[in-house]
């Protein structure tokens, strides 16, 4: 999934889709209820791409039974139809990812909940690129196509070469319960959006 952090890649634009809005929210999970990642084997999240505006495609993330060591550390394994093998962790308030493009497989860590608006931290370092995030805003309540999601927390997360340059911009919103509702940013000069369209947890 597309989750927890934004790696969107360039798609090919299929102007026939449309946009699509939430079609079900069934949130039967109370193990993870109050956590920002839910990580129930089953558990399936839908997502649409826009693309510049265009809506390109449907996909689906599930969290797996696995779980997997990665520089010594156990992540729980998602699958994402448009991204592979997806890793993600939990310590208390922080959620890690793992920069799968990366060699060495760098740890991210993507969201602090226990942070306050405007902190501003760096989530990790990957070769010459330096990924920062920032707790933007907190909404006790946030309405997504009519849906009114709890507890939101929006990331804004920068990624900067060696040179200082930027080269990928994205603002995240995650929902307490259900994890990443929204991402958007720019990435190679394309506007890009995955939106929630449905999820079911276990």
């Amino acid at each position: 999934m597309k989750y927890l952090l934004l790696i969107l890649p360039v798609i090919v634009i299929f102007s026939s889709c449309k946009k699509t809005k939430i079609t079900s929210v069934n949130t039967n999970n109370s193990v993870d209820s109050l956590t920002y990642q839910p990580s129930v084997a089953g558990s399936k999240w839908t997502y649409q791409l826009i693309v510049s505006g265009i809506p390109t495609s449907t996909y689906n993330t599930t969290c797996t039974e696995k779980d997997s060591v990665i520089n010594a550390k156990t992540y729980k394994v998602f699958n994402s139809d448009n991204d592979g093998l997806q890793f993600f962790r939990r310590n208390g308030d922080e959620y890690y990812t793992v920069l799968t493009t990366s060699t060495n497989k760098t740890e991210l860590l993507v969201l602090d909940a226990s942070k306050n608006i405007n902190d501003t931290w760096v989530g990790g370092v990957n070769g010459s690129d330096t990924y920062t995030y920032t707790l933007t805003e907190k909404h006790p309540t946030f309405a997504l196509d009519g849906f009114n999601f709890k507890n939101v927390l929006v990331v804004h997360q920068v990624r900067k070469d060696g040179g200082g340059n930027t080269t990928l911009e994205a603002d995240t919103w995650y929902a307490q319960g259900i994890g990443q509702i929204k991402s958007e940013g720019t990435l190679l000069g394309n506007s890009l959006v995955a939106k929630l369209i449905a999820v079911e947890l276990k």
